[in-house]
């Protein structure tokens, strides 16, 4: 296996492990789902190295939740694609999740005191 290492915010770390856990719940191929645990085992275990609070844990679960409703907004748009005011609505929800990911994100890195943080060109 080929990898790379690159620095990254503890939310990165964060929102990749709540993506890879999303889709090992919804993925049912056995073949992307061996792809999706391996790359989950892997970032759980660099997750070991983050100082663990209840604080960090509530952010994380609330970064989740924002993951699943861009994740269902995003698989609306894909499949209401000619219809507009659903497709409108979806693309609304997955704007409002990846704005509030954002956000949360944002908490983490600051609770954790991270020397790495994403920044955004638009309001949000």
């Amino acid at each position: 296996m080929n990898t790379i290492l690159i620095p990254v915010s503890p939310a990165e770390l964060l929102d990749k492990i709540s993506i890879l856990e999303i889709k090992s719940e919804r993925i049912t191929e056995a073949s992307k789902l061996d792809s999706v645990k391996a790359e989950l085992a892997l970032l759980q275990a660099e997750l070991q190295k983050l100082p663990q609070s209840e604080e960090l844990s509530k952010l994380y679960t609330e970064l989740k939740e924002a993951n699943e409703e861009v994740w269902e907004g995003e698989e609306v748009t894909r499949k209401e694609w000619g219809n507009d005011a659903r497709f409108l609505e979806a693309s609304r929800q997955s704007h409002a999740g990846n704005d509030k990911r954002f956000q949360i994100k944002k908490k983490i890195n600051e609770l954790l005191d991270s020397g790495i943080s994403e920044v955004k060109s638009h309001q949000v």
